[in-house]
């Protein structure tokens, strides 16, 4: 199934700890969770105003289309396009941003090269401690795209539509409803229910993914249908994600039923990966990721599937640096998507 695929660097400690004994109806201590969840979502919002203002530098670039009516309109329609004098910073940019990694597909707003500067810059983002450093993180990544740019690009205004406290309260709201979810499915109230069990699973990931940044993939999926359709042997070490329920299967059993490796529906949690084993990941990544891109090639989509892959090496290099597992499930949008938002270049997934 193609989708929105999203992919997680998996802190056990907040399944253990937090998710685990919501679900089976223990008091929790939610504070650190939120203050993690709501730094976040702060940096996310402040670095969507350079991503809005990257995104409409590369439209400007774009001539408008022509207009039907009669040959002089065409005619000279063409001469206005062919006269477009485009904006010094975008030219910079063109050729140098990829919208699929850089504006949506990793978090925040990074140009590293390699997987491990992405992965320590991703940390820095995430401890940004307010707006000057998140600036400065910006900035260091501007110059890093192109050393012409530095403080030229200028930040579209856009503000959060939602404040702090609201933010906060719409947190404990959602691990009051992973808590509710587990109590019905104990009394009974969805035993059986496939379906509601598996949406109770996907509602953790979503609580997870506010605290701990994760990365996007578009009209694309999971590692497992990938190698399959390049006709590799997928990793032995995808597995389902029974660990991170561990707590919650002991009372709600079924749950560990509705777990599996792929991702079949636009809601799922799909293929995990214990800490221990993200390395063996990487390793499969580096001797089998040009075959996989060239079956790819071979279906006129090698492109897709490079930065595919680059997002899921990403994701695994974060996790090792982090000691933590790797996780792929659809569905899952990152914290600074508003509804609202209606430009093409940073909308949410199809």
């Amino acid at each position: 199934m193609r989708g929105t695929v999203s992919f997680h660097t998996v802190d056990l400690g907040i399944f253990d700890g937090l998710i685990g004994p919501l679900m089976i109806g223990e008091k929790v201590n939610p504070d650190e969770f939120l203050d993690a969840a709501m730094r976040i979502r702060k940096a996310e919002w402040h670095v969507k105003r350079y991503k809005r203002a990257i995104d409409d530098l590369l439209r400007s670039l774009e001539p408008p289309p022509a207009p039907e009516g009669t040959l002089w309109q065409k005619l000279r329609s063409r001469l206005e396009r062919m006269d477009l004098k485009a904006d010094p910073t975008a030219v910079a940019m063109a050729g140098k941003v990829e919208p699929d990694l850089h504006l949506l597909g990793r978090p925040f707003l990074i140009f590293e090269g390699s997987s491990e500067r992405v992965s320590a810059v991703v940390d820095e983002f995430a401890q940004a401690a307010g707006d000057a450093s998140l600036d400065a993180l910006v900035l260091e990544q501007l110059l890093r795209l192109d050393p012409r740019l530095g403080p030229q690009l200028a930040p579209v205004e856009l503000t959060d539509p939602v404040a702090p406290l609201t933010y906060r309260n719409d947190l404990l709201d959602e691990l009051k409803s992973i808590h509710s979810a587990a109590r019905r499915a104990r009394d009974g109230l969805a035993a059986g229910a496939k379906g509601t069990l598996g949406e109770l699973a996907l509602l953790a990931v979503e609580a997870h993914g506010r605290a701990v940044p994760f990365w996007i993939g578009r009209d694309v999926d999971g590692l497992e249908t990938l190698c399959k359709a390049a006709g590799i042997e997928p990793p032995g070490v995808l597995a389902p994600a029974w660990r991170l329920f561990a707590v919650a299967i002991e009372k709600l059993p079924a749950l560990r039923e509705t777990l599996t490796t792929d991702l079949s529906e636009p809601r799922a949690v799909g293929a995990f990966v214990a800490p221990d084993d993200v390395p063996e990941l990487i390793a499969f990544l580096n001797a089998e990721g040009a075959r996989i891109i060239q079956a790819a090639t071979r279906h006129g989509v090698g492109a897709t599937c490079g930065t595919l892959l680059r997002k899921i090496r990403e994701c695994a290099h974060h996790a090792r640096r982090h000691g933590r597992g790797y996780l792929e499930a659809s569905g899952v949008l990152p914290a600074w998507f508003d509804p609202d938002d209606d430009e093409e270049g940073l909308q949410a997934p199809a």
